[in-house]
């Protein structure tokens, strides 16, 4: 009977010691869980100390209107206007976008370009330290980093305004500069809207509608071969009041066959991105 009590007892401290690490095992997952729920899944970090500094460097050809930062990139840049149509990128700075607008507004659409000098071909580069134009908006070519980074923070007019990610696109440059520069009218917008979603590359779990105020950001690509010009979209629609930043599932549109074609070292030119 003793031999049966001391197995029996031996079998409770196991079982004891078993209960004791599911225990800590649900309550670690319990706590993650719970940090998850309650975390930002972006984190606002102001920019108007250095959009004032950067406002130092105006001249009589631009002004700098607002700040742009996009998360996962060094896209972290002030954002120029030139004060008459005729003005060219300013050659004493590297670090910058601009708008075509000409007036230092915040628009319905906000439109904000920049240059992609050393990121243009069929394998994109993630990082290098050439990269210090909008080389880095070439990243949401792949689905992994697109999964990751969704929110665009724009600071201008004394504010900040913070986007969540709906689109990534590729047009040709020509349909690209048919859009408005400034205010967008109720049937200009929707048209954009349905030109960024026929061509997107994803399936963000995200609803867009004809009230949301909507950013894009665009840079040159030959992604898709040399023969013709296009540009890389990155779209975002205004964050809603009471809406929180979280994060947001994205799968991949049947667009994104090609672009995984040519990540595997297709390099043909297949018409997409058109009107």
């Amino acid at each position: 009977m003793s031999f049966i009590k001391k197995k029996n007892k031996k079998f409770l401290k196991l079982y004891i010691i078993i209960l004791v690490i599911l225990l800590i095992v649900l309550f670690v997952f319990l706590g993650k869980y719970i940090y998850n729920s309650f975390k930002k899944y972006y984190v606002l970090e102001s920019r108007f100390e250095e959009l004032e500094k950067a406002k130092e460097k105006d001249n009589d050809k631009f002004h700098t209107i607002g700040w742009l930062k996009i998360q996962g990139t060094n896209i972290d840049f002030p954002i120029l206007k030139g004060v008459s149509e005729n003005v060219d990128s300013p050659v004493e700075l590297e670090s910058f976008g601009w708008v075509y607008g000409f007036d230092e507004e915040y628009h319905n659409v906000m439109n904000i370009y920049g240059h992609n000098v050393f990121n243009l071909g069929p394998s994109p580069k993630l990082k290098s330290d050439n990269f210090k134009r909008f080389e880095e908006l070439m990243n949401f070519i792949y689905y992994d980093f697109a999964k990751d980074n969704k929110y665009i923070q724009l600071t201008i007019n004394g504010k900040e305004y913070i986007y969540k990610i709906f689109s990534v696109s590729i047009l040709y440059a020509g349909d690209v500069v048919l859009f408005p520069k400034d205010e967008y009218t109720v049937s200009e917008k929707d048209k954009y809207l349905k030109q960024l979603q026929k061509n997107n590359l994803y399936k963000y779990n995200l609803d867009i509608n004809k009230d949301d105020n909507i950013i894009t950001v665009t840079t040159c690509t030959k992604f898709f071969g040399t023969d013709s010009y296009r540009n890389i979209l990155v779209s975002g629609r205004l964050l809603r009041d009471g809406e929180k930043l979280n994060d947001y599932s994205v799968k991949k549109d049947s667009n994104y066959k090609k672009v995984e074609e040519i990540l595997k070292g297709d390099d043909g030119n297949e018409e997409i991105g058109s009107a």
